[in-house]
Protein backbone atom coordinates (compact mmCIF):
# COMPACT_ATOMS: atom_id res chain seq x y z
CA UNK A 1 0.00 0.00 0.00
CA UNK A 2 2.88 2.69 0.38
CA UNK A 3 4.10 2.03 -3.14
CA UNK A 4 0.28 3.14 -3.93
CA UNK A 5 0.42 6.07 -1.95
CA UNK A 6 3.70 7.02 -3.07
CA UNK A 7 2.83 6.67 -7.10
CA UNK A 8 0.06 8.75 -6.50
CA UNK A 9 2.18 11.89 -5.12
CA UNK A 10 4.65 11.61 -8.04
CA UNK A 11 3.71 14.36 -11.09
CA UNK A 12 2.37 13.18 -14.14
CA UNK A 13 5.71 13.71 -16.02
CA UNK A 14 7.13 10.43 -14.17
CA UNK A 15 3.69 8.17 -14.15
CA UNK A 16 3.09 9.08 -18.14
CA UNK A 17 -0.15 8.48 -19.31
CA UNK A 18 0.31 9.42 -22.92
CA UNK A 19 0.45 13.22 -23.55
CA UNK A 20 -0.08 15.07 -26.34
CA UNK A 21 1.66 16.30 -28.60
CA UNK A 22 1.94 19.86 -28.39
CA UNK A 23 0.08 20.13 -25.69
CA UNK A 24 0.34 21.86 -22.29
CA UNK A 25 -0.31 20.77 -18.81
CA UNK A 26 0.31 23.55 -16.29
CA UNK A 27 0.59 21.78 -13.18
CA UNK A 28 0.33 18.69 -11.68
CA UNK A 29 -3.37 19.14 -10.11
CA UNK A 30 -5.59 16.40 -10.54
CA UNK A 31 -2.59 14.44 -12.75
CA UNK A 32 -1.54 12.12 -9.99
CA UNK A 33 -2.56 9.04 -12.06
CA UNK A 34 -1.58 10.49 -15.71
CA UNK A 35 -2.82 12.05 -18.27
CA UNK A 36 -5.13 11.25 -20.53
CA UNK A 37 -5.88 12.47 -24.17
CA UNK A 38 -8.95 12.62 -26.22
CA UNK A 39 -7.89 9.58 -28.31
CA UNK A 40 -7.52 7.84 -25.04
CA UNK A 41 -11.59 8.95 -24.07
CA UNK A 42 -12.44 7.92 -27.40
CA UNK A 43 -10.92 4.40 -27.17
CA UNK A 44 -13.11 3.93 -23.55
CA UNK A 45 -15.94 4.73 -24.78
CA UNK A 46 -15.88 2.18 -27.62
CA UNK A 47 -14.53 -0.37 -24.61
CA UNK A 48 -17.37 0.49 -22.03
CA UNK A 49 -19.92 1.22 -24.68
CA UNK A 50 -19.56 -0.48 -28.09
CA UNK A 51 -22.92 -0.20 -29.37
CA UNK A 52 -23.19 3.88 -28.48
CA UNK A 53 -26.05 2.99 -26.54
CA UNK A 54 -25.06 6.20 -24.47
CA UNK A 55 -24.35 8.95 -26.28
CA UNK A 56 -26.52 10.94 -24.48
CA UNK A 57 -27.59 12.24 -21.09
CA UNK A 58 -30.72 11.22 -21.82
CA UNK A 59 -29.71 7.81 -22.98
CA UNK A 60 -27.21 7.44 -20.42
CA UNK A 61 -30.51 7.46 -18.50
CA UNK A 62 -32.86 4.99 -20.14
CA UNK A 63 -30.39 2.73 -20.52
CA UNK A 64 -29.96 2.88 -16.13
CA UNK A 65 -33.47 2.64 -15.81
CA UNK A 66 -33.61 6.26 -14.21
CA UNK A 67 -37.19 6.28 -16.10
CA UNK A 68 -38.35 2.98 -15.02
CA UNK A 69 -41.34 2.74 -12.16
CA UNK A 70 -39.77 0.04 -10.72
CA UNK A 71 -36.67 1.63 -9.62
CA UNK A 72 -36.52 5.25 -6.62
CA UNK A 73 -34.13 8.10 -8.14
CA UNK A 74 -32.59 9.11 -5.44
CA UNK A 75 -31.82 12.98 -5.13
CA UNK A 76 -29.05 14.92 -3.21
CA UNK A 77 -28.50 18.66 -4.16
CA UNK A 78 -27.69 22.20 -3.23
CA UNK A 79 -24.22 21.51 -1.44
CA UNK A 80 -20.58 22.08 -2.47
CA UNK A 81 -17.92 19.39 -2.17
CA UNK A 82 -15.07 21.19 -0.37
CA UNK A 83 -12.89 17.98 -0.35
CA UNK A 84 -12.20 17.62 -3.81
CA UNK A 85 -13.22 19.83 -6.81
CA UNK A 86 -15.55 22.80 -5.14
CA UNK A 87 -18.55 22.74 -7.29
CA UNK A 88 -21.88 23.33 -5.95
CA UNK A 89 -23.56 19.98 -7.07
CA UNK A 90 -26.92 17.70 -7.31
CA UNK A 91 -26.40 14.07 -7.51
CA UNK A 92 -29.01 11.33 -8.42
CA UNK A 93 -28.75 7.82 -7.91
CA UNK A 94 -30.74 4.61 -8.70
CA UNK A 95 -30.10 0.93 -7.24
CA UNK A 96 -31.75 -0.95 -10.24
CA UNK A 97 -34.44 -3.10 -9.19
CA UNK A 98 -35.77 -4.27 -13.31
CA UNK A 99 -35.43 -8.15 -13.67
CA UNK A 100 -32.02 -8.71 -15.05
CA UNK A 101 -30.25 -5.39 -13.84
CA UNK A 102 -30.28 -5.94 -10.12
CA UNK A 103 -26.97 -5.42 -8.95
CA UNK A 104 -26.36 -2.43 -11.27
CA UNK A 105 -25.84 1.01 -9.54
CA UNK A 106 -26.02 4.74 -11.25
CA UNK A 107 -25.06 8.09 -10.26
CA UNK A 108 -24.79 11.13 -12.02
CA UNK A 109 -23.54 14.40 -10.73
CA UNK A 110 -24.32 17.61 -12.61
CA UNK A 111 -21.48 19.94 -11.39
CA UNK A 112 -22.54 24.05 -10.68
CA UNK A 113 -21.11 27.45 -10.47
CA UNK A 114 -23.33 28.37 -7.52
CA UNK A 115 -25.70 27.30 -4.89
CA UNK A 116 -29.06 28.60 -6.76
CA UNK A 117 -27.92 26.65 -10.27
CA UNK A 118 -27.16 23.50 -8.00
CA UNK A 119 -30.51 23.64 -5.89
CA UNK A 120 -32.86 24.14 -8.81
CA UNK A 121 -31.09 22.27 -11.46
CA UNK A 122 -30.35 24.80 -14.14
CA UNK A 123 -26.76 25.82 -15.82
CA UNK A 124 -24.74 22.84 -15.00
CA UNK A 125 -21.28 23.28 -16.15
CA UNK A 126 -21.00 19.44 -16.73
CA UNK A 127 -22.71 16.06 -15.51
CA UNK A 128 -20.32 13.38 -14.61
CA UNK A 129 -21.58 9.95 -14.69
CA UNK A 130 -20.67 6.54 -12.72
CA UNK A 131 -22.09 3.50 -13.42
CA UNK A 132 -21.32 0.11 -12.00
CA UNK A 133 -23.04 -2.30 -14.24
CA UNK A 134 -21.38 -5.50 -16.32
CA UNK A 135 -18.36 -4.34 -18.67
CA UNK A 136 -17.45 -6.40 -21.82
CA UNK A 137 -16.18 -9.44 -19.63
CA UNK A 138 -19.64 -9.71 -18.82
CA UNK A 139 -18.41 -9.16 -14.72
CA UNK A 140 -19.44 -5.51 -12.85
CA UNK A 141 -17.68 -2.68 -13.15
CA UNK A 142 -17.00 1.00 -12.41
CA UNK A 143 -17.50 3.07 -15.88
CA UNK A 144 -17.21 6.92 -16.03
CA UNK A 145 -18.70 8.82 -18.13
CA UNK A 146 -18.87 12.89 -19.46
CA UNK A 147 -22.04 15.09 -20.66
CA UNK A 148 -22.00 18.83 -21.58
CA UNK A 149 -25.10 20.54 -20.04
CA UNK A 150 -27.04 20.06 -23.31
CA UNK A 151 -27.05 15.97 -22.77
CA UNK A 152 -24.36 15.64 -25.45
CA UNK A 153 -21.39 13.14 -24.46
CA UNK A 154 -17.90 14.73 -24.10
CA UNK A 155 -14.54 13.27 -24.12
CA UNK A 156 -13.37 15.43 -21.20
CA UNK A 157 -14.50 18.64 -19.31
CA UNK A 158 -13.01 20.68 -16.75
CA UNK A 159 -12.40 19.50 -13.03
CA UNK A 160 -12.06 23.20 -11.85
CA UNK A 161 -14.66 25.92 -11.03
CA UNK A 162 -11.86 28.54 -11.43
CA UNK A 163 -12.13 28.86 -15.13
CA UNK A 164 -8.75 31.41 -15.00
CA UNK A 165 -7.16 28.29 -13.98
CA UNK A 166 -9.12 25.37 -15.61
CA UNK A 167 -7.63 22.61 -18.22
CA UNK A 168 -9.65 20.58 -19.87
CA UNK A 169 -8.75 16.58 -18.82
CA UNK A 170 -9.79 13.49 -20.60
CA UNK A 171 -11.55 10.34 -19.72
CA UNK A 172 -10.72 7.95 -18.22
CA UNK A 173 -7.79 9.49 -16.38
CA UNK A 174 -9.59 12.69 -16.24
CA UNK A 175 -11.13 11.41 -12.97
CA UNK A 176 -8.57 9.09 -11.82
CA UNK A 177 -7.22 11.30 -9.32
CA UNK A 178 -10.21 11.55 -7.09
CA UNK A 179 -11.78 8.03 -7.88
CA UNK A 180 -8.55 6.07 -8.41
CA UNK A 181 -7.68 4.42 -11.39
CA UNK A 182 -4.62 4.21 -13.91
CA UNK A 183 -5.24 0.52 -14.98
CA UNK A 184 -4.81 0.04 -18.73
CA UNK A 185 -8.38 -0.34 -19.63
CA UNK A 186 -7.73 -1.97 -22.98
CA UNK A 187 -6.63 -5.20 -21.20
CA UNK A 188 -8.22 -5.30 -18.58
CA UNK A 189 -12.05 -5.79 -19.84
CA UNK A 190 -12.56 -1.42 -19.64
CA UNK A 191 -11.28 -1.76 -15.91
CA UNK A 192 -9.98 1.49 -14.55
CA UNK A 193 -9.60 1.12 -10.96
CA UNK A 194 -11.85 3.66 -10.13
CA UNK A 195 -14.88 3.77 -7.70
CA UNK A 196 -16.78 5.51 -6.08
CA UNK A 197 -16.40 7.46 -2.93
CA UNK A 198 -18.33 7.49 0.35
CA UNK A 199 -20.37 10.40 1.00
CA UNK A 200 -19.36 12.58 4.08
CA UNK A 201 -21.59 15.38 5.38
CA UNK A 202 -17.59 16.49 6.77
CA UNK A 203 -16.88 17.97 3.49
CA UNK A 204 -20.30 19.22 2.66
CA UNK A 205 -21.04 22.65 2.46
CA UNK A 206 -24.82 24.32 2.49
CA UNK A 207 -25.51 27.88 1.88
CA UNK A 208 -29.13 28.99 2.63
CA UNK A 209 -31.38 27.37 -0.10
CA UNK A 210 -31.34 23.81 1.78
CA UNK A 211 -29.57 21.69 4.53
CA UNK A 212 -27.90 18.96 5.61
CA UNK A 213 -31.21 17.95 7.63
CA UNK A 214 -32.82 18.04 4.22
CA UNK A 215 -30.87 15.59 2.85
CA UNK A 216 -29.62 13.40 5.27
CA UNK A 217 -32.07 10.60 4.90
CA UNK A 218 -30.91 10.39 0.87
CA UNK A 219 -27.21 10.59 1.49
CA UNK A 220 -27.67 7.40 3.78
CA UNK A 221 -28.85 5.66 0.60
CA UNK A 222 -26.09 7.19 -1.33
CA UNK A 223 -23.77 5.54 1.00
CA UNK A 224 -25.95 2.28 0.95
CA UNK A 225 -25.74 2.14 -3.08
CA UNK A 226 -21.44 2.91 -3.11
CA UNK A 227 -21.44 -0.46 -0.12
CA UNK A 228 -22.78 -2.29 -3.48
CA UNK A 229 -20.20 -1.85 -5.84
CA UNK A 230 -17.34 -3.66 -4.46
CA UNK A 231 -15.38 -0.56 -2.91
CA UNK A 232 -12.20 -0.77 -1.21
CA UNK A 233 -12.02 -1.54 2.32
CA UNK A 234 -11.31 1.91 3.82
CA UNK A 235 -14.23 3.29 2.04
CA UNK A 236 -16.05 0.48 3.50
CA UNK A 237 -14.78 1.06 6.71
CA UNK A 238 -15.21 4.91 6.40
CA UNK A 239 -19.07 4.56 5.92
CA UNK A 240 -19.57 2.11 8.83
CA UNK A 241 -17.75 4.34 10.53
CA UNK A 242 -20.18 7.29 10.20
CA UNK A 243 -23.37 5.00 10.52
CA UNK A 244 -22.35 3.08 13.65
CA UNK A 245 -20.83 -0.11 12.31
CA UNK A 246 -21.55 -2.25 9.38
CA UNK A 247 -25.13 -2.64 9.67
CA UNK A 248 -25.15 1.45 9.19
CA UNK A 249 -27.66 1.11 12.16
CA UNK A 250 -27.38 5.24 12.47
CA UNK A 251 -30.43 7.11 11.02
CA UNK A 252 -28.03 10.16 10.59
CA UNK A 253 -23.81 10.44 10.22
CA UNK A 254 -22.10 10.73 13.22
CA UNK A 255 -19.55 13.54 11.73
CA UNK A 256 -17.81 13.17 15.40
CA UNK A 257 -16.77 9.61 14.15
CA UNK A 258 -12.77 8.93 14.09
CA UNK A 259 -11.20 5.56 14.61
CA UNK A 260 -10.02 5.16 18.09
CA UNK A 261 -6.00 5.19 17.88
CA UNK A 262 -6.78 9.18 16.42
CA UNK A 263 -7.76 10.33 20.18
CA UNK A 264 -3.92 12.03 20.49
CA UNK A 265 -4.38 13.63 17.06
CA UNK A 266 -7.87 14.80 16.84
CA UNK A 267 -6.69 18.35 14.73
CA UNK A 268 -5.00 16.30 12.63
CA UNK A 269 -7.67 13.89 12.01
CA UNK A 270 -9.91 16.56 10.77
CA UNK A 271 -7.47 18.04 7.91
CA UNK A 272 -7.13 14.13 6.74
CA UNK A 273 -10.95 14.10 6.53
CA UNK A 274 -11.25 17.36 4.28
CA UNK A 275 -8.40 17.22 3.18
CA UNK A 276 -7.00 13.46 2.31
CA UNK A 277 -9.86 11.08 3.27
CA UNK A 278 -12.53 11.01 0.55
CA UNK A 279 -10.19 10.52 -2.13
CA UNK A 280 -7.16 8.30 -0.68
CA UNK A 281 -9.88 5.97 0.63
CA UNK A 282 -9.50 4.42 -2.78
CA UNK A 283 -6.20 3.58 -2.72
CA UNK A 284 -4.55 3.06 0.67
CA UNK A 285 -7.16 1.58 3.34
CA UNK A 286 -3.99 2.26 5.95
CA UNK A 287 -4.73 5.94 5.62
CA UNK A 288 -7.08 5.37 8.58
CA UNK A 289 -4.43 4.75 10.63
CA UNK A 290 -2.27 7.30 12.45
CA UNK A 291 0.53 4.25 12.27
CA UNK A 292 0.80 4.80 8.54
CA UNK A 293 1.40 8.39 8.89
CA UNK A 294 3.72 7.86 11.17
CA UNK A 295 5.66 4.97 9.01
CA UNK A 296 5.52 7.56 6.24
CA UNK A 297 6.32 10.67 7.93
CA UNK A 298 9.32 11.24 5.54
CA UNK A 299 7.69 10.82 1.95
CA UNK A 300 4.63 13.36 3.58
CA UNK A 301 7.08 15.71 4.51
CA UNK A 302 8.16 15.64 1.07
CA UNK A 303 5.68 15.50 -1.14
CA UNK A 304 3.13 17.57 0.72
CA UNK A 305 4.77 20.24 2.63
CA UNK A 306 7.90 20.52 -0.06
CA UNK A 307 6.66 19.56 -3.68
CA UNK A 308 3.09 20.52 -2.72
CA UNK A 309 1.58 17.68 -5.20
CA UNK A 310 -0.99 17.30 -2.36
CA UNK A 311 -3.81 17.71 -1.86
CA UNK A 312 -3.88 17.13 -5.30
CA UNK A 313 -7.54 18.29 -6.10
CA UNK A 314 -7.12 22.27 -6.81
CA UNK A 315 -10.05 23.56 -4.53
CA UNK A 316 -8.54 21.44 -1.74
CA UNK A 317 -4.90 22.66 -2.60
CA UNK A 318 -5.49 26.14 -2.56
CA UNK A 319 -7.61 25.99 0.63
CA UNK A 320 -4.36 23.70 2.16
CA UNK A 321 -2.01 25.86 1.35
CA UNK A 322 -4.11 29.65 1.84
CA UNK A 323 -3.71 30.60 -2.24
CA UNK A 324 -7.55 31.61 -2.88
CA UNK A 325 -8.32 34.28 -1.75
CA UNK A 326 -11.84 33.12 -2.30
CA UNK A 327 -11.68 30.32 0.63
CA UNK A 328 -11.46 31.58 4.22
CA UNK A 329 -7.81 30.90 5.26
CA UNK A 330 -7.48 27.62 7.46
CA UNK A 331 -4.33 26.39 9.75
CA UNK A 332 -4.71 23.27 7.51
CA UNK A 333 -0.83 23.25 6.55
CA UNK A 334 0.30 23.83 9.93
CA UNK A 335 -1.54 21.94 11.26
CA UNK A 336 0.25 18.68 9.19
CA UNK A 337 3.57 20.33 9.98
CA UNK A 338 3.10 20.10 13.59
CA UNK A 339 2.02 16.32 13.46
CA UNK A 340 4.52 15.23 11.02
CA UNK A 341 7.49 16.95 12.71
CA UNK A 342 6.11 15.45 16.10
CA UNK A 343 6.52 11.95 14.12
CA UNK A 344 9.97 12.01 12.93
CA UNK A 345 11.55 9.80 14.38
Amino acid sequence: MKKKFRAALISVAFLGGPIASGTVYSGPLLKALGVSTEADAIRYYQTIDPNNQRLTQDAWRQVNGFNDPANEVIVVGGHKNTSDLGFWRRIEMVIDKRPGYVGNVAMTTFNFANEQDAFVNQNALSIVNMEYSPGPNGDRITKFYIYNANGNRENGTIFDPDLTKAENLYLPNGCASCHGGGKNFATSGGKTGGGFLAFDFNVFEYGTLTSRAANEANVKKLNQGVRMTNPPSAVKSLISGLYGGNSLPLATQNSAYRPSDWDSEPALWNVVVTDCLGCHTLSEKEVLSLDYWKINVGDFREKVLKKKLMPNSPYANRRFFNTDPNQAPTNHRQIVEDALNRFRP
